[in-house]
C-alpha cells in the first residue's frame, strides 16, 4: 500500500477502479518528505495529508502514532473520513507484497520501474 513516487493524479486514477477504502499511502508532491494518505471513496478520492508533531509522531486528526503502518492499522477500524464511514482496505495484496509479489501487482498495474531490463 506505499508508493513512494505515485502522484495524486496517478493515485486517483487507479483507486477510482477499486472499491471504497482501497488506499496509497504515497510521498507528498507538495511537502518533501511528508505522506499523503490518497482513498477511495464512494464517488471520488480523497487525499489526507499526515502531518507530523515535533516529536516525530504521525497524525491525521488527533490521534498519535510512532509509525505509518501503526496510523494505517488503526484508520482499518476507525473511519479515516470526518463526513463518511470510510475505512481503510488493503484489498488483500499487503501480504502478497510481503512475499514478493509486488512484481506481478505491478506488471498488472502498468507501474514501470527502473533499473536495469530483466531485473
Amino acid at each position: 500500500w506505499f508508493d513512494e513516487k505515485i502522484s495524486r493524479h496517478e493515485a486517483e486514477n487507479l483507486l477510482m477502479s477499486k472499491g471504497v477504502g482501497c488506499f496509497i499511502v504515497r510521498a507528498s508532491q507538495n511537502s518533501y518528505g511528508d505522506f499523503s494518505i490518497s482513498v477511495r471513496h464512494e464517488d471520488d478520492v480523497q487525499h489526507f495529508k499526515v502531518m507530523r508533531d515535533s516529536k516525530g509522531s504521525y497524525y491525521l486528526w488527533t490521534e498519535k502514532f510512532h509509525s505509518l503502518n501503526k496510523l494505517v492499522d488503526y484508520y482499518k477500524t476507525a473511519s479515516i473520513s470526518r463526513q463518511k464511514q470510510i475505512f481503510l482496505r488493503d484489498n488483500s495484496q499487503e501480504e502478497k507484497e510481503r512475499q514478493g509479489g509486488s512484481l506481478e501487482r505491478i506488471g498488472r498495474e502498468g507501474f514501470h520501474m527502473g533499473g536495469a531490463a530483466g531485473d
